[in-house]
C-alpha cells in the first residue's frame, strides 16, 4: 500500500472512531458493500468492500449523522480506500420497516486511475482523491435494529452513474 493510502486509510479509521460519543443515540456498525450497478458505462459491478462507521443524533431531533471509512474494490479492479460522512432523516415507517433518506460526501483514493477518470468523465482529484457525492436510501427492520440494508447512488453526466447495495451491521 502506497503512503498516501497508508495515510488516507489511518485518517478515516481516526475520524470513525473518534466520532461524537456524547450524543443522545451513538451507534458504530460495520458496512458491507456487496456491488455495484453501473449506468452508461460498462465497468466491473463486482465492488465488495468494508467499511467501519459511527452514526449519532442529538436529543430530540429525528436527523442523524454519520461518519465512515474504509476499503472497497473499486470497478477499475483496485482496492481503494474511502471516506463518507453525512446526514439522514427519517421518511416513512413500512410496517416493520423504517426508512431514511439522506446524503453523504466523501473521497476515495483513485491513485494512479484519477487523471484517467478526469480525461474520460470530467472527474476532478486532488493528488489521486476524487470527490464523491451520494444520495442514500436506508432500510432499517424495527424487529433487528442493528441491521441496515442501504441503497446508494452516485450520480453522473449523461446518465452515467453508480447504484451501491450494502448492508450494515452496528457492534
Amino acid at each position: 500500500m502506497t503512503a498516501p493510502r497508508r495515510l488516507f486509510t489511518a485518517l478515516a479509521a481516526s475520524l470513525v472512531l473518534s466520532a461524537p460519543a456524547a450524543a443522545q443515540d451513538s451507534q458504530r456498525y460495520a458496512t458491507l458493500i456487496l456491488g455495484s450497478v453501473h449506468f452508461g458505462i460498462d465497468l466491473n459491478d463486482f465492488n465488495p468492500g468494508l467499511l467501519l462507521g459511527h452514526r449519532w443524533s442529538r436529543e430530540g431531533s429525528a436527523v442523524e449523522y454519520h461518519v465512515e471509512g474504509g476499503v472497497f474494490y473499486n470497478s477499475y479492479e483496485e482496492v481503494s480506500p474511502i471516506v463518507m460522512a453525512g446526514v439522514s432523516y427519517p421518511v416513512a415507517t413500512l410496517g416493520r420497516v423504517d426508512l431514511r433518506g439522506g446524503v453523504s460526501v466523501g473521497t476515495a483514493y483513485y491513485g494512479e486511475l484519477a487523471p484517467t477518470l478526469d480525461a474520460l468523465y470530467d472527474i476532478p482529484s486532488a493528488g489521486g482523491f476524487i470527490p464523491l457525492v451520494a444520495a442514500n436510501l436506508a432500510l432499517r427492520d424495527t424487529r433487528h435494529e442493528n441491521v441496515e440494508y442501504r441503497f446508494t447512488a452516485l450520480p453522473g453526466d449523461g446518465g452515467v452513474g453508480v447504484l451501491n447495495l450494502s448492508v450494515a451491521f452496528d457492534f
